[in-house]
C-alpha cells in the first residue's frame, strides 16, 4: 500500500510527511485531494489563499468535459438560495507564477489537479498602448513590425498603428503575451503566468495537451479519495445550455453543466440545477500520543479518511497493524498488547488511490 502520509511517534517526537488535505464538496461527490505544498508552493499557496478566503465556497462547475477536464474557481452564486442569488466572478488575486518546470515536472494525468489559465479578450482597437516600458517583438518571415512599448496593464489607447498579423511581446519579467491583430482588434492572451482563480481536475491523461500548451499547466495536486466517488463527476451527463443571458461570461458557459434541466427553464430552476463545488481545507492529520492506561495509544482529533495504526519495536519494522478506520468523527484509542517494552513506535498510515504523476 502506498502512503498519502505517515504520522510516526517516536520518543515523543511526530514526524509528518503529507501534504495539505483539500475536500472538494459536490451535490454529486465528495473528492478529497492532496496539494503539492513543498514541491509547488506558490501554485499551493496561491490556491489556499481562495479557500482562506472563501472564495471557493458557492462556487460551480462552469464546463464539464467528460473523460477531459471538470473546470471550477471563476464564478459563484451570490446570496445562493434566496430570491436575490446571481452569478459573479470570483474575485481574483495577483496572477501565480507558472511552475511547471519548477521542481518535479509533474504531468498533467488522470485526477491531478491543476491551474487553468486566462483566455483570449480584445480591446476591439486596432493599434497598441505606448508606454515608457520596453518590449521585444519577434520579427516573423514576410511581416513587418514596428516598435511599439507597452506596459502590464491591457492595452488600452490607441497611438501606433500594428503592421504585423501576430506579435509575441516579452516583459522585463519574462512573462510571455501575445497580441494578435484582427479587423477587431489587438487580442490578448494571457500567457504562461496568467493563472489565478480557476483550476482543472482531468478525467484522463491531458499530458499530451495541457502540459504543451502555453508552458505548461502546472499540476500541484492529485485525488486521495476513493476514485469510484471522483468518477461519478466524470461519467455523469451534465445537460449543457449556453446561459450567458444570466451573466456576461463571454462563450465561457457554453458547456455549463446542468443536473437537470426543465423547458422553459426558469433563473431559479437554473440556479438549483448547478454543479456547485465548495472547497475547504481539512485539518492535518494529528499525529499518535501515548495513552499509559491502556497500553497503546491515543488517535486526537477526527480524520475523514481510511487510516490504519501500526506499531514496531524498531524503526525498520517488522509492523504489526492494531486498528483499521474506515474515518473518525473524533478521538480514538488503540490497545496494544505489546506496548510495555522499553521502546515502542507507533505509526498513522492513510492510502491513497494514485500516485504522483512522475
Amino acid at each position: 500500500m502506498v502512503l498519502l502520509g505517515t504520522l510516526m511517534m517516536v520518543a515523543g517526537t511526530a514526524i509528518v510527511r503529507a501534504g495539505t488535505l483539500v475536500r472538494f464538496r459536490t451535490g454529486l461527490a465528495d473528492v478529497v485531494v492532496e496539494l503539492y505544498d513543498k514541491e509547488k508552493p506558490l501554485t499551493s499557496s496561491n490556491f489556499l489563499r481562495y479557500i482562506r478566503a472563501g472564495s471557493y465556497s458557492n462556487m460551480f462547475a462552469h464546463r464539464v468535459v467528460p473523460n477531459f477536464v471538470i473546470q471550477g474557481g471563476g464564478f459563484r452564486v451570490a446570496h445562493r438560495g434566496t430570491a436575490s442569488n446571481s452569478v459573479e466572478s470570483v474575485p481574483e488575486f495577483a496572477c501565480v507564477s507558472n511552475e511547471f518546470d519548477v521542481g518535479p515536472r509533474y504531468r498533467n494525468l488522470y485526477g491531478t489537479l491543476s491551474m487553468a489559465k486566462k483566455g483570449a479578450s480584445t480591446n476591439l482597437l486596432p493599434t497598441v498602448r505606448v508606454t515608457n516600458a520596453a518590449v521585444a517583438f519577434t520579427r516573423f518571415a514576410g511581416l513587418k513590425t514596428n516598435a511599439v512599448t507597452y506596459t502590464n496593464a491591457f492595452p488600452e489607447v490607441a497611438t501606433f498603428e500594428v503592421y504585423t498579423d501576430r506579435i509575441v511581446a516579452t516583459n522585463g519579467s519574462g512573462a510571455t503575451q501575445i497580441w494578435v491583430v484582427s479587423t477587431d482588434g489587438v487580442v490578448y492572451s494571457g500567457g504562461p503566468h496568467s493563472a489565478s482563480s480557476q483550476w482543472f481536475l482531468s478525467f484522463g491523461d491531458n499530458s499530451a495537451n495541457l502540459d504543451q500548451q502555453n508552458g505548461g499547466f502546472t499540476v500541484f495536486g492529485r485525488v486521495v479519495s476513493d476514485t469510484n466517488t471522483f468518477n461519478r463527476l466524470n461519467t455523469f451527463q451534465p445537460i449543457r445550455r449556453a446561459t450567458n443571458v444570466v451573466y456576461p461570461a463571454g462563450g465561457a458557459f457554453n458547456e455549463l453543466p446542468l443536473l437537470e434541466y426543465f423547458e422553459p427553464l426558469s433563473l431559479a430552476q437554473l440556479y438549483a440545477g448547478l454543479l456547485f463545488i465548495d472547497i475547504t481545507e481539512l485539518p492535518a492529520p494529528q499525529a499518535p500520543v501515548p495513552d499509559p492506561g491502556l497500553p497503546g495509544i491515543r488517535l486526537p482529533g477526527s480524520l475523514g479518511l481510511p487510516h490504519s495504526v501500526e506499531a514496531a519495536s524498531a524503526l525498520q519494522g517488522p509492523w504489526l497493524t492494531l486498528s483499521n478506520f474506515t474515518g473518525r468523527a473524533s478521538e480514538a484509542q488503540v490497545s496494544d498488547p505489546e506496548g510495555k517494552g522499553p521502546l515502542r513506535l507507533y505509526r498513522l498510515k492513510v492510502p491513497f488511490s494514485l500516485t504522483r504523476p512522475e
